[in-house]
């Protein structure tokens, strides 16, 4: 390939030398062809005056002797052209090509390299031009390189952050990429996992976790993801060597929203269950507890022998003595005992499942095994159970069941709610020919953890276990606690939607510190703002509708904060109109337990703080900022306010539509949750840093100015006073 890449610029040359002669040639001698052919017509006419005048001999001598000059005339003419043609290709050529040789090293070897030309024509100017945009090349390239060190500066700032991060932290942290492969573990990791020396780097999660509990969260964290659900999952890891770590799994997303890894958090229970903590304070306390029922005894057995000959009545007050320190004694050894067994059987973390998709999950485990489920017509509730355990649990009874039905019997499940629990229920029908007085103490042995007998994995699950038997077959049935009536969507505890960020390394960088009497005059890129929404009962403020909600969105360094969000429903204090529910969809119930706007208001302005406000249709929601601080009892939030609808008019005033719905749509931004405070809020954030980049190409660059662009097109105070 390099070959071929150097001889192509020599035959390059040589064809457009070759064509330049050819060209210079062919243009000099067309004259001499016309020539020539008037020369034959001049001495044909010339001949046949001579052969009428003198014999035919001299004729053709005469003839003769002239063609021998005019060859030799016309060889010598050719001479003098391709020389003066080779010259002049030449001439043309030298500067062409010191400019393509000027061009290769720019491109290949050299960014400063300049074409040095004096031919003072016009590729003279060819070689200044590109000599310019050399310089301009190598600015770019300068510029680019200067970007690059320090973005890699930042990012090995941020590595270094982050595994400071990392190293402090007090619980383990694994990150694997797709294949399921550690590429991450942080110290505290390592030594939970007890792998020394060892970095796990590379390793399969598979060989550092139990296997199968493992493949059985990544198969629901993907199927989760596929489905475009939540994925984070609580997982449980018993190993080998005694410790139980709890934490959750997810997935990491890529740069193109991708699913590209997972990422594990997890600790030890028993270094931090209260169980543990409670087994190690009655071990060290059980010498203190233990000695001054054991000294006593050995005082009164001692004082028995030594005075045989004591009354009776005495010799029975000592025995009752030592029985009761005997007594004592057999207390503070139950004691112990029951603390050991705390530790040793202590119940798993629940997490809120769906037991129909439990029970499906161990079917599939056993494909050979066929199990007919009844259809019910009541919904089943979610149950509170370790998922991975409990779907173990099911199985081992299954294959139980299988190993037992010799006379392959049918076998049919059902889910039914019993007295607050929900119950799964294997049935097989017709004479069953195993003892049901073992099925407890069956091992349920997953890959990778030690093996727990079935009555106790129940147990640990908060559930029981019990068998049925009549002439007619058997019944297995395993009963959990239900799960809270509550969904997950209203868990206090879970993220708004969006994608959350957990870091902020830009805070690090230093920023001006602005008074609020600075804002003004301070660069709009400098400045934090809060975009916000609100929803109400309807549009008619001024005759008695109310927030029903309000959110707010932090924007920092022209980046969307999503980790900084305010968001709260809010009880108006009157029925919502079907009319705007249709909208919003808030219903009178979803708010019956929500704050008041005068509890509501004041956390509000705490987020908010001295950030500019940012609206659209900004008028609309300072109005109902007006009646929220005048329901509280509060000073109106006097913070500066930008109306994206004044800006979107400014920028684009010669295009119809500034709705936010027609804004958005013009610069290519999804609404997610229109008519919902959050979504109105997020979009609105999008929008303002979308038209704050176009700011200063209209020449509005600090805060006044903009304020004043948005002045020039409407009056806000003109517009309030229409609500």
């Amino acid at each position: 390939m390099t070959a071929v890449q150097e001889e192509k610029p020599l035959r390059t040359e040589k064809s457009l030398r070759r064509r330049m002669v050819t060209a210079l040639l062919s243009l000099a001698l067309l004259p001499l062809f016309v020539a020539m052919v008037g020369l034959y017509f001049v001495v044909s006419d010339y001949v046949a005056e001579i052969q009428r005048l003198q014999p035919a001999s001299q004729v053709y001598e005469h003839f003769n002797s002239m063609c021998l000059q005019v060859s030799f005339f016309l060889v010598v003419f050719t001479i003098l052209i391709a020389a003066l043609a080779w010259e002049l290709a030449n001439q043309f050529l030298r500067p062409i090509l010191k400019i393509r040789r000027g061009a290769e090293i720019v491109a290949r070897i050299n960014l400063n390299h300049r074409i040095e030309l004096d031919t003072g024509d016009e590729l003279q100017e060819l070689a200044l031009e590109f000599n310019h945009m050399a310089e301009n090349l190598g600015k770019a390239y300068d510029e680019l390189e200067g970007r690059v060190r320090e973005a890699t500066r930042t990012v090995q700032e941020e590595r270094n952050r982050l595994a400071t991060v990392l190293r402090t932290m007090v619980d383990g942290v694994v990150v694997a990429n797709e294949a399921a492969e550690t590429i991450l573990m942080n110290p505290r990791a390592r030594i939970i996992l007890d792998l020394g020396y060892t970095s796990g780097i590379g390793s399969p999660l598979s060989r550092i976790f139990p296997s199968d509990r493992l493949t059985f969260h990544l198969k629901r964290l993907r199927q989760r993801w596929d489905q475009g659900r939540e994925t984070v999952e609580d997982v449980l890891f018993p190993l080998l060597d005694g410790k139980l770590l709890k934490g959750s799994l997810s997935i990491v997303p890529g740069p193109g929203g991708e699913r590209s890894g997972f990422l594990l958090v997890f600790r030890d229970l028993n270094s931090s269950g209260d169980e543990g903590k409670n087994f190690e304070e009655t071990l060290r306390e059980m010498p203190l507890l233990l000695r001054g029922p054991l000294a006593s005894s050995r005082s009164l057995v001692e004082t028995l022998q030594r005075h045989r000959e004591m009354p009776e009545e005495k010799q029975m007050a000592f025995l009752d003595a030592v029985e009761e320190e005997m007594n004592r004694l057999s207390e503070r050894v139950t004691a112990i005992d029951d603390a050991a067994n705390a530790a040793r059987s202590s119940r798993w973390p629940a997490i809120p499942s769906d037991p129909r998709d439990l029970m499906e999950e161990s079917l599939l485990l056993e494909p050979g095994t066929t199990v007919e489920i009844e259809e019910y017509d009541t919904p089943i509730p979610p149950v509170l159970v370790e998922p991975f355990s409990w779907v173990a649990s099911l199985r081992c009874v299954l294959q139980w069941i299988t190993q037992m039905n010799l006379e392959q019997h049918s076998i049919s499940a059902n889910l039914k709610v019993e007295d607050g629990t929900v119950v799964t229920t294997f049935r097989v029908e017709g004479h069953f020919n195993g003892s049901p007085t073992g099925l407890e103490s069956r091992e349920v042995c997953p890959a990778g953890e030690p093996p727990l007998p079935l009555g106790e994995a129940v147990r640990r699950n908060r559930g029981e276990l019990w068998t049925r038997t009549s002439g007619e077959g058997l019944e297995v049935r395993l009963a959990l606690l239900q799960a809270s009536t509550a969904s997950e969507g209203d868990h206090p505890d879970r993220l708004l939607d969006g994608e959350p960020e957990f870091y902020d390394f830009d805070l690090f960088l230093p920023r001006p510190v602005l008074e609020r009497a600075d804002q003004l005059q301070a660069d709009l890129s400098d400045l934090e703002y809060v975009v916000f929404d609100t929803e109400t009962t309807g549009m008619r403020l001024s005759q008695g509708d109310k927030v029903i909600s309000i959110s707010g969105v932090r924007i920092r360094r022209g980046r969307i904060q999503n980790a900084e969000i305010f968001h709260s429903l809010v009880n108006p204090g009157r029925s919502i109109p079907p009319e705007s529910v249709q909208f919003h969809h808030i219903e009178d119930r979803m708010v019956a337990d929500a704050p008041s706007i005068s509890q509501v208001y004041p956390q509000f302005v705490e987020f908010v703080g001295d950030s500019i406000l940012v609206a659209h249709n900004a008028a609309f929601d300072k109005k109902c900022l007006e009646m929220a601080a005048a329901e509280a009892g509060v000073p109106m939030i006097e913070n500066p306010i930008l109306d994206t609808i004044f800006l979107s008019h400014g920028i684009h005033e010669r295009t119809e539509g500034h709705s936010l719905d027609a804004t958005a749509e013009r610069m290519g931004i999804t609404i997610e949750g229109r008519h919902t405070s959050m979504g109105d809020a997020r979009a609105t954030a999008q929008i303002f840093l979308g038209l704050l980049s176009l700011l200063p190409g209209r020449g509005v660059r600090t805060l006044a100015e903009a304020k004043a662009f948005c002045d020039r097109h409407l009056l806000m105070r003109w517009q309030s006073s229409r609500f």
